[in-house]
């Protein structure tokens, strides 16, 4: 019974979790959709109840490999724990904010966040503006999420002055 319900959980949150990109952005200086990069996104902020690894592959499988490794050691427990009511969410990209020397990139984003949704009237949703330095792959012909450079439960880093 439980493996039914852990299996139901996992289709309502694949089902319910959907990702926006305007046509106008979906072009950018490569041409390449950036769809990939942004179900990253979706995943991160979306964990499958139960299922932490499959959920950490499904994240990492859309990111850099220096990304994936930042994402396991400094963030995934803060995600894991904070998504547990997320029922479903969107990312929709709005604007490249920077192209850097080496290519890789700064994308503004809205994502939308859905809690509690099993019942409507217990439903939350929150909208929030994020930035992601995102790499394009050649080999793959996609866009890479690198990390998550602010949005919910993730602030600009601090630095000390020496």
């Amino acid at each position: 019974m439980k493996k039914i319900k852990v299996l139901t959980t996992l289709l309502l949150v694949l089902l319910s979790t959907s990702l926006l990109v305007s046509s106008a952005q979906a072009q950018n200086d490569m041409d390449v959709d950036p769809r990939h990069a942004l179900e990253a996104v979706v995943s991160m902020y979306s964990p499958m109840h139960g299922l932490h690894s499959f959920w950490l592959d499904a994240v990492c499988e859309r990111m850099t490999q220096g990304g994936c490794g930042y994402f396991t050691e400094n963030l995934d427990s803060i995600l894991w724990q904070a998504g547990q009511d997320v029922t479903g969410d969107q990312a929709e990209l709005i604007d490249v904010v920077a192209t850097l020397d080496d290519g890789s990139q700064v994308w503004k984003a809205v994502l939308t966040i859905h809690e509690n949704c099993q019942i409507a009237k217990n439903c939350t949703t929150s909208e929030s503006d994020i930035y992601l330095h995102v790499v394009y792959d050649g080999a793959q012909g996609k866009w890479l999420l690198n990390r998550v450079l602010y949005g919910p439960y993730i602030d600009f880093p601090k630095f000390e002055e020496k």
